[in-house]
């Protein structure tokens, strides 16, 4: 314990109150929870250091940190402090627009605790009402304590009623996170929501300008489109009802996670929204290969309600695109200009009548070796007959161009699905990628009743036939309205095989440290979860990551301070 970690603690108290009003305490019977900062107590903190400790080669660090600790306080400790207990920030929003708030700490001895602080000139008096002043580098604050609580506030009057025993609010926060923040969006003032959204508003139409060259026609529809956005975002933030950040070091899964949880207030449309994606279904499993280099699968339904938007977005797309081409392209007629035009109408026709069939479902993948590479994506299409008369637009487009190697139309069926294909030449001086993918680049489009694949890379015809005979034998399997992961493994195995010579040592070692050590665990993740009323989104990282992340900073500093490998 340090004069800066004991200002740290006053500086929280006087932030928790310094917009409160003297007013605070005739409004305590209307004061609303606004926002709770909770964080894991003493053990599951030392828990934390001894796992990121490990990671970085460093088993049993919190024992030097207890070490520190008891050497700086003479071997008294934390006296006082219930070690087992979380700790917390509660702040309430007043009738008035006022705000008020106070430091929760696990404390069920302050004389103890005080005792322990005073050598780092930490001053304390009696304030009278069970009450002390507290004073540390020049900062001042309140402490009371209740029971097994201390509490600590810059303002005195906000000791005055105290909740007798905060830490179920807390500890529920604390019960899947280290740290945790809480919003409850629905009790900030209605001033001060007005006052935030229209700060956005203004700010967000002061940087709206006419790019040069651009019609305005074309400007106007893009700040109708700014303004449709402006207003979902007015409504999306009114309908909210509360917002949780939380963080997790996991050291008994050897992993960590970010989650962001935000619920909707019941009857809202944006509850509704919410609830139209609970428990989608894909029927494209087949994408969902979690040892995969890449996978990514995604599964929702459009509301009706925003199809309005989605149209006018596209809309405004066709427009912008036809004025590119019109402005950019170095297509040699006007002909050929409409040619493309119509091209790149047909996908936006395809894009726009999936959507309004209210279904998005796909996914891709990508595997990868130090000598081959294969992507393949796809997904539901409701009209896939537009993406075939686009692609052979641009295929007619192409056929002037003597290095296009032509489509082989229809080249092969498989579950219904026909395969266009294509090889192109890669340029001997093109090492890296030859090393993975050959000495041509193999492309293959397939077009089933309502569904689209884009398969590229070594056997990559073959791999889109695996994920679609996965799919249908798995139609219409549950799975989380969005997932994609990065396995660092392969990624790292392949890298290291294309390197230079003076980026190799650094990527042998990561590679050697993820096949060795990590048991497969080397996965980064993204998905969404739908939960009453709301929906998580969550990235979660696994020891392989850490244990890289940690790796890669060692290296650099090594190499700043002009260490060899």
């Amino acid at each position: 314990m340090t004069n800066r970690l004991c200002g740290c603690l006053l500086a929280l108290a006087g932030l928790a109150t310094s917009a409160a009003t003297p007013s605070a305490r005739a409004q305590e019977s209307a004061a609303k929870p606004l926002a709770v900062v909770a964080l894991s107590g003493y053990d599951a903190l030392m828990g934390d250091i001894d796992f990121l400790g490990s990671l970085a080669g460093m088993p049993g660090a919190s024992q030097f940190v207890e070490m520190g600790l008891m050497q700086a306080t003479q071997n008294r400790g934390l006296a006082g402090m219930d070690k087992a207990k979380p700790l917390g920030l509660i702040v309430q929003a007043g009738e008035f627009g006022s705000f008020s708030g106070m430091l929760c700490l696990p404390v069920n001895d302050l004389g103890a605790m005080l005792e322990v602080l005073a050598p780092f000139g930490v001053a304390s008096q009696d304030a009278g009402n069970g009450m002390r002043q507290i004073s540390a580098n020049g900062q001042n604050v309140f402490a009371r304590q209740q029971g097994e609580w201390t509490y600590l506030s810059i303002m005195p009057n906000m000791l005055e009623e105290l909740p007798a025993d905060p830490g179920g609010q807390l500890a529920e926060l604390t019960k899947e996170y280290d740290v945790a923040v809480q919003l409850h969006l629905t009790n900030i003032p209605e001033a001060f929501k007005q006052i935030a959204l229209d700060a956005i508003s203004s700010g967000a139409n002061e940087t709206l300008e006419q790019n040069e060259g651009e019609s305005d026609a074309a400007f106007a529809v893009r700040k109708e489109q700014l303004t449709l956005q402006i207003e979902q975002l007015k409504r999306s933030f009114n309908e909210m009802d509360e917002v949780v950040l939380g963080v997790s070091v996991d050291g008994a899964q050897q992993r960590t996670y970010i989650d962001v949880t935000t619920t909707a207030i019941e009857g809202t449309k944006l509850a509704e929204d919410f609830a139209l994606n609970a428990n989608p279904q894909t029927n494209f499993s087949g994408f969902i290969q979690p040892d995969a280099a890449m996978m990514m699968s995604f599964s929702s339904k459009v509301s009706p309600a925003d199809l309005v938007q989605v149209d006018q977005m596209l809309e405004a797309v066709r427009g912008q695109m036809s004025q590119a081409i019109d402005d950019e392209s170095d297509l040699p007629s006007e002909e050929k200009k409409d040619q493309m035009k119509s091209a790149m109408g047909d996908m936006l026709d395809a894009l726009k009548s999936t959507l309004q069939a209210g279904v998005m479902d796909g996914g891709a993948v990508m595997n990868m070796a130090p000598d081959a590479m294969t992507f393949v994506a796809g997904g539901f299409v409701s009209d896939p007959a537009k993406i075939e008369a686009g692609l052979k637009k641009l295929a007619d487009l192409a056929a002037d161009d003597e290095d296009f190697p032509g489509v082989s139309w229809n080249a092969e069926t498989h579950a219904g699905v026909t395969f266009h294909t294509l090889s192109a030449a890669i340029d001997e001086d093109e090492t890296e990628a030859r090393q993975m993918l050959g000495e041509q680049v193999d492309i293959a489009v397939g077009l089933g009743a309502n569904a689209v694949y884009l398969a590229v890379g070594r056997d990559c015809l073959q791999t889109a036939k695996a994920i679609i005979d996965q799919s249908q034998a798995n139609l219409g399997q549950e799975v989380a309205p969005m997932e994609m992961s990065l396995s660092l493994g392969p990624i790292i195995n392949m890298a290291r095989s294309v390197a230079d010579e003076e980026q190799k040592p650094q990527l042998a070692l990561l590679d050697d440290m993820l096949q060795n050590e990590t048991n497969g665990r080397d996965h980064m993740r993204i998905s969404s979860t739908v939960i009453p009323r709301g929906q998580r989104a969550r990235v979660e990282l696994e020891e392989g990551v850490l244990r890289a992340i940690g790796m890669a900073a060692m290296q650099g500093q090594m190499a700043g301070a002009g260490a060899g490998f």
